[in-house]
């Protein structure tokens, strides 16, 4: 069962079904981990609010820019991001700003500025000539997945001439680390790789975690967003401009000029804005903060890139919990189990996958917890259709032989009586009553067919109700007028008392019997059926209790010396206590359990037919005290 709902999962997750919640899931454990991590005060940024638009007019002119720029550089940051689109000139009504921004652009190499990569639909934005003509330049493009959520960062990509073109975040990234001895290097082993600092970055794979076929063209890696929600050091671009600022704010930092602002929208949708009950966008610039700090973070060691296992591990995860699944239901057997095992494994799954997680790897959430509980929820209906084969196969097996209440003890217990469809043979101490007509087959003869089957009917179910409902016997076979019951079967007694109690239940039914014919021949005296007597034998002994039978026809019944005996002492000289209307005869292993509660007379030591050893019989008379209820 287990691997069918193994197979169905894997169907699933081809189908990307639940790649939206396993991103889901990525994003909590992203932004519970983010929340511990202080921010970094190594960047700064310089917002162009929608005050400074008002103030400075937008787009801003080269010579404000230019301006902006030179207070900036006057406090020795160590990079300048231009995270404005500046492919043309933006001249002021009067004066000549533009030279003096290209004369910023020449004079540092710590100044970088961006462009928007081609589209698929050809849309793009040039970079600032000089500043391209340096190399000073990157595309701040970012791979967006549904819901416009931006979980992914893109360090290279290659144009159609084999062009490669570098994100301009790892470019200022690179330029921060260059003066920390940090470069990148090829991996010795893998050409794919890049070796930064304390970290081996390896692009993404169409089926990276929870992703399925997805679009990882290009060098890209998670995104993990360090600090978030947190923001930087951050100062406006009017108090830049008007000199109400920090020199502190600038000093070996890297500065990111971008914009925040609701005229000029430039907003991204990040996986830790669903658990902030805070604007669930962030300008554009921040994500590109937070992806250069996590380039550093990891160039440093204090940070590892996100990892995650290979297919052929995550395929087995999968199957280990569905299976897994199959098997606690196997083994929980109630609801409370059942609840409890479905609750503790989806604990244990999750704590997993967040411990993995905080240790840089990506597991597997959602396809597991579908397949637990999904192969949890198909054993259960499995288990309880199964469950509902044995308990009426069980009943049936049972239904004619014990009550309804012993049938359900039976039943939660079954696991001790079944076996293969067949009820497991067992050895216990029972006392056995054996009753009959006497001359029946003379009265019969003179009897019609359905005549002598209501007249018997009436006399059995007479019989059956005082064994079965007042004395918790069970009537076990009819052999034509003859009954044969048993007490103590088939919950095996343990105790002594219990099984003297079965001894006394039968003796005690046996005068309640004798009681029940007596009112038998008075109403078929009245109708002129014909008066017939009854003798009872009960022996108390070992027996064997089990099925016998084929497997399409079996009959629940009890084996032994003890079975014989009740039997022989029931037709054991049919002249004793002739007078009676029912004769009673017990053996001495029956006279042993029933203490001094009734009167009993001796008849003897005698040879019973098939019977090597002589047996002491006695003949019950009735009570020496009033009878008390009987009880199991």
């Amino acid at each position: 069962m287990g691997h069918l709902v193994f197979s169905a999962v894997l169907g699933f997750r081809a189908l990307g079904f639940f790649q939206g919640l396993e991103l889901t899931s990525y994003d909590l454990m992203l932004w519970t981990r983010s929340i511990s991590v202080p921010a970094d005060k190594r960047i700064t940024m310089v917002w162009a609010t929608d005050e400074d638009q008002r103030t400075w007019g937008w787009p801003l002119s080269d010579e404000h820019l230019a301006s902006l720029i030179a207070t900036i550089q006057t406090y020795q940051p160590r990079v300048i991001a231009l995270n404005i689109y500046r492919d043309l000139p933006v001249p002021r009504v009067t004066g000549h700003g533009y030279e003096y921004l290209l004369t910023q652009f020449k004079s540092h190499n710590n100044i970088f500025g961006v462009k928007k990569y081609k589209s698929e639909t050809g849309v793009h934005v040039d970079p600032p000539p000089l500043l391209d003509e340096k190399g000073q330049v990157g595309f701040n493009d970012l791979p967006a997945d549904s819901r416009g959520i931006f979980r992914r960062g893109l360090l290279f990509v290659s144009d159609d001439t084999g062009g490669v073109h570098a994100f301009y975040g790892l470019l200022m990234a690179l330029q921060y680390l260059a003066q920390d001895g940090i470069s990148p290097e090829a991996h010795p082993e893998n050409e794919r790789y890049m070796v930064l600092g304390e970290s081996v970055l390896k692009p993404l794979d169409p089926d990276f975690g929870g992703y399925v076929n997805g679009d990882m063209g290009g060098f890209q890696v998670m995104l993990n967003y360090p600090s978030a929600p947190r923001g930087f050091n951050e100062v406006s671009m009017t108090r830049v401009l008007t000199g109400r600022f920090n020199p502190d704010d600038f000093k070996d930092k890297i500065v990111i000029i971008g914009v925040n602002a609701e005229a000029t929208p430039d907003f991204l949708y990040t996986p830790f804005g669903y658990w902030e009950n805070v604007d669930q966008r962030v300008p554009a610039a921040a994500v590109h903060a937070y992806s250069i700090s996590q380039l550093l973070r990891m160039a440093e060691g204090k940070s590892q890139p996100m990892d995650t296992w290979n297919e052929a591990q995550e395929v087995a995860w999968i199957w280990m919990w569905t299976l897994l699944g199959a098997l606690v239901c196997l083994w929980a057997r109630s609801v409370l189990r059942f609840t409890l095992s479905l609750i503790g494994g989806l604990m244990v799954l999750v704590a997993l996958a967040y411990i993995g997680f905080n240790h840089n790897y990506w597991i597997l959430i959602a396809a597991p917890t579908f397949g637990w509980i999904l192969s949890i929820a198909i054993m259960i209906s499995y288990l309880s259709s199964q469950e509902k084969n044995q308990r009426a196969e069980l009943m049936h097996l049972f239904s004619k032989h014990v009550s309804k209440d012993v049938a359900e003890v039976i039943w939660k217990e079954r696991e001790e009586y079944l076996t293969e469809g067949r009820l497991r043979s067992q050895r216990l101490i029972a006392t056995l009553l054996f009753t009959d007509l006497q001359n029946f087959t003379t009265v019969s003869e003179r009897m019609e067919p359905q005549e002598l089957m209501d007249w018997l009917n009436q006399y059995m179910e007479t019989m059956v109700n005082v064994v079965e409902k007042q004395y918790s016997g069970q009537v076990n076979k009819f052999i034509g007028d003859a009954i044969m019951a048993i007490f103590g079967v088939p919950i095996p007694r343990t105790e002594l008392e219990q099984v003297h109690q079965d001894a006394v239940n039968a003796v005690e039914c046996a005068l309640a019997m004798r009681t029940e014919i007596e009112k038998l021949r008075d109403i078929w005296q009245t109708e002129g059926m014909p008066l017939i007597r009854m003798r009872i034998g009960i022996c108390t002994g070992p027996v064997v209790a089990g099925s016998l039978g084929g497997v399409e026809r079996q009959e629940y019944t009890v084996l032994g010396d003890t079975v014989n005996t009740a039997s022989r002492l029931e037709s054991f000289d049919k002249n004793i206590d002739a007078d009676n209307s029912c004769r009673i005869l017990i053996s001495q292993t029956t006279l042993d359990c029933l203490g001094d509660r009734f009167e009993t007379e001796c008849v003897g030591s005698v040879s019973l037919k098939g019977k090597e050893v002589k047996v002491t019989i006695y003949s019950v008379i009735g009570y020496k005290q009033q009878p008390q209820i009987a009880s199991n």
